[in-house]
């Protein structure tokens, strides 16, 4: 009997034993202990900062000293006399840039996936922000063709060069509107002629009720003088998607009109 109890014991123990081990690693460390962690690599971050005047010409002359610093990190390199700039022994990871010059609207590079090891190339545009502001706009329900429209004009001093304008269109129910992501629900850009003063828009009453306007809504919108090149300075607000300009004049020129 003794020698029973003694069997039975030895026989538990091992299942537990038994049950108690880890498993072996399946494929690919499906299942086991996890692998070593994959080396941390470091390399270098590179780019090139295009420079545009007014017109949306491109300059390539004193491309030097564009401050370009990484978001949240404290680092900081600057452009050489080619418009290059160098961030060396960057370790892996995701970085957000931000491009500033004096005169300039500020741009962004987001989201570079920088895996180290060797060199990643990033590259930006920059524009000159102007001097100049529009002076008058005027908003009004209008029918072109049995078609209604609202018709957006305004007045800007004259250049030599061709300009833009940028308006933009406030929030459904809202009275603010402004560059901001959270204040405009779409943009219209208007070029105006070489020495020309006036600018205007038809804007279809259809892309209001795109946007979710009603014919009870009142429009609200904000006028700005862009630079040139609205490709330059411009970047995605990653919070809703929406295109964010920076090159803009100082002071927005605002007015409304009924949805028809």
């Amino acid at each position: 009997m003794k020698t029973k109890l003694t069997l039975i014991s030895a026989l538990a123990l091992s299942i537990i034993l038994t049950s108690c081990k880890k498993p072996d690693a399946g494929p690919q460390g499906t299942t086991g202990d996890p692998g070593p962690a994959g080396p941390v690599l470091t390399g270098n971050l590179k780019g090139f900062v295009s420079h545009y005047d007014l017109s949306g010409t491109k300059i390539t002359t004193n491309l030097a000293s564009d401050t370009v610093s990484i978001d949240g990190s404290g680092q900081v390199a600057y452009t050489d006399a080619n418009g290059e700039f160098t961030f060396s022994g960057l370790t892996t990871g995701v970085y957000n840039l931000t491009v500033k010059r004096g005169g300039y609207g500020t741009n962004k590079i987001q989201s570079v996936q920088f895996t180290g090891g060797g060199d990643t190339y990033r590259n930006t545009n920059i524009s000159k922000t102007p001097t100049t502001n529009v002076t008058s706009l005027m908003a009004y329900d209008t029918v072109i063709s049995t078609v209604n429209y609202i018709r957006v004009r305004g007045v800007v001093p004259a250049t030599p060069y061709v300009q833009s304008v940028i308006v933009y269109v406030g929030n459904p129910g809202n009275v603010a509107v402004n560059s901001g992501s959270a204040n405009q629900s779409n943009f219209y850009v208007i070029n105006v002629a070489v020495n020309g003063t006036g600018f205007n828009k038809n804007i279809p009453t259809a892309d209001f009720y795109d946007l979710g306007y009603t014919s009870t809504n009142t429009a609200y919108f904000a006028a700005y003088t862009i630079g040139g090149n609205t490709n330059a300075s411009s970047y995605a607000d990653l919070s809703n998607n929406k295109t964010i300009f920076t090159a803009l004049g100082s002071t927005a020129v605002l007015a409304n009109a009924p949805v028809q």
